[in-house]
C-alpha cells in the first residue's frame, strides 16, 4: 500500500471519528496509530530497511524480494567468452564462435523495449545445447543463479499457461504470480532458457511474442508487467532432426549459411511465422563424433568420480575404455546420445568409487576388462613407487 493510501485511510478514520462524534481520546488514539502505520510502511515500501529485514516482510507477506543482482554485461571480450566456452563445451567450436560474434553486438546495441537476444540452439539431443546455456549464464553473471530454466515439453496443453503467465482473475490461485513473472521479478537480468520449445502448446509460444516483441510479460492474475529488457531468451529445439542432422553433416557448408538453413527448417516442421520472425538466431549443432565423443566420455567420468571426492589418477582412463564409447556411440546411435553412454559407464564404475573411497584411497583408474570399466584405487605409496621408478629410468636414458 502507497503512502498516499495511508494518508486517504488516515483522513476516513477521522471523518469516521467526526460522524460518530467519538470522543476525543479514541480520535486522538487512532489518529496515532495511523500515524504509526505510516512511519512504518514508508521505509519499507522505500526498501530503506536491511536486506534481511525486507526478506523477512517479504516472505511474510508472499512477495518475492529481488536482490541486487550484477547486471547483463554491455561489452564482452568475444575471444575470451569463445575461449571459455569452448573450454567447457565439447564439439561445437563453431557454433560457439558464432554465438560469440553475435552475442558482443547484441550486448553492445540494445535495442529499445525488447531482450537483449532471443536465440534459438537446434539439433539432435544430447549434443550439448542446454549444457552451453548453463555454462554462458556462469560466464555473463558469475554463478548459473541467472538462469532459469523452463522444461516446455510440461506445457503441452493451452491451460497449463497459467503456471507460466498467472491464473486470470476470478479464478482459484489468481493472486501468485506465474512462474515466467516470478523469474523476471527476483532475477531479470539473467538467461531464461525455454528447453524444447516446440513441446509447448500453440498457445504458449504466442504468449512469448509480447515477451519478445514490446519487452515485457503481462501476467494474467495481476496484470504486472515484468519488463524483458535485460534478459537473453534461449530456445533449445529438436524439432525437424532428421533434416538438421542431414544438413550438418555437410561440413562445406558455413555455420552462418547452416544456421540460415536451419531457420528453414524449423519453419517446415511447424514452428509458426510468427514465432520464428522474432528470433534473432539460430545456431545448428551438429552431432558429436570421433574423438569428440571421447572427450564427453571423459569429463562426464570426472565428474562422477569428483561427486565422490576423489581424483583420477594422472593418465588414469584407459584409451580402450574411450575406444570403446566411441563404438558403442557409432554402431547402436543411443536415442539419448553421448549421455546414454556416458550414463552406462557411470552405473559401472560407482560401486568401484564407493570401494575405493572406503578404503581410504584419494585418487583411482579406470581399466577395461572386456566391456566393462574396472575401478583401481589409488594409494600413495604406489604413486610414490612408480615416480621412484620413472627418476631412474630417466637418469638411466640420461
Amino acid at each position: 500500500m502507497t503512502g498516499m493510501a495511508w494518508a486517504g485511510r488516515l483522513g476516513i478514520v477521522i471523518a469516521v471519528i467526526i460522524i460518530e462524534r467519538a470522543s476525543p481520546a479514541l480520535a486522538w488514539f487512532l489518529v496515532g496509530l495511523s500515524a504509526i502505520g505510516v512511519i512504518c510502511v514508508l521505509p519499507y515500501q522505500a526498501r530503506y530497511l536491511p536486506a534481511p529485514v525486507l526478506e523477512t516482510i517479504d516472505r511474510a507477506m508472499g512477495k518475492h524480494g529481488r536482490k541486487v543482482e550484477p547486471k547483463t554485461p554491455t561489452v564482452i571480450d568475444e575471444t575470451e567468452l569463445s575461449d571459455y566456452l569452448k573450454s567447457r563445451v565439447i564439439g561445437q567450436n563453431e557454433v560457439i564462435d558464432a554465438l560469440a560474434r553475435r552475442l558482443r553486438l547484441r550486448l553492445a546495441a540494445r535495442r529499445q523495449g525488447k531482450p537483449v537476444a532471443v536465440m534459438c540452439f537446434a539439433g539432435a539431443p544430447a549434443v550439448g545445447k542446454t549444457f552451453l546455456a548453463k555454462v554462458l549464464a556462469e560466464k555473463l553473471y558469475g554463478t548459473d543463479a541467472h538462469l532459469h530454466i523452463f522444461e516446455m515439453a510440461k506445457f503441452q496443453e493451452g491451460f497449463s499457461a497459467t503456471a507460466l503467465f498467472g491464473v486470470p482473475a476470478g479464478f482459484a490461485g489468481s493472486g501468485e504470480p506465474g512462474l515466467i513473472s516470478r523469474a523476471l521479478h527476483d532475477t531479470p537480468n539473467s538467461i531464461v532458457l525455454l528447453d524444447e520449445f516446440e513441446k509447448a502448446s500453440r498457445d504458449i509460444h504466442m504468449q512469448f511474442l509480447s515477451a519478445w516483441n514490446d519487452g515485457f510479460v503481462t501476467d494474467l492474475g495481476t496484470s504486472t508487467k515484468y519488463p524483458t529488457t535485460e534478459t537473453i531468451f534461449v530456445l533449445t529445439t529438436n524439432a525437424g532432426a532428421a533434416r538438421i542432422k542431414e544438413l550438418t553433416r555437410n561440413s562445406d557448408i558455413a555455420q552462418d549459411d547452416l544456421n540460415r538453413l536451419i531457420k528453414s527448417a524449423l519453419l517446415d516442421a511447424a514452428f509458426a511465422p510468427e514465432v520464428l520472425s522474432r528470433i534473432d538466431d539460430v545456431f545448428a549443432f551438429r552431432d558429436l563424433a570421433g574423438l569428440d565423443i571421447a572427450r564427453v566420455v571423459a569429463l562426464e567420468m570426472e565428474r562422477k568420480t569428483h561427486e565422490y571426492q576423489l581424483e583420477i589418477a594422472e593418465h588414469g582412463i584407459d584409451p580402450a575404455i574411450l575406444i570403446d564409447a566411441i563404438e558403442d556411440f557409432t554402431e547402436t546411435k543411443p536415442k539419448g546420445g553421448v549421455r546414454d553412454i556416458a550414463r552406462e559407464i557411470e552405473d559401472q564404475i560407482a560401486d568401484g568409487l564407493i570401494e575405493a573411497k572406503a578404503a581410504g584411497a584419494r585418487r583411482v583408474r579406470f581399466e577395461a576388462t572386456g566391456r566393462r570399466v574396472c575401478v583401481v584405487p589409488v594409494h600413495e605409496d604406489d604413486r610414490e613407487e612408480r615416480e621412484q621408478r620413472a627418476r631412474i629410468e630417466r637418469a638411466a636414458v640420461g
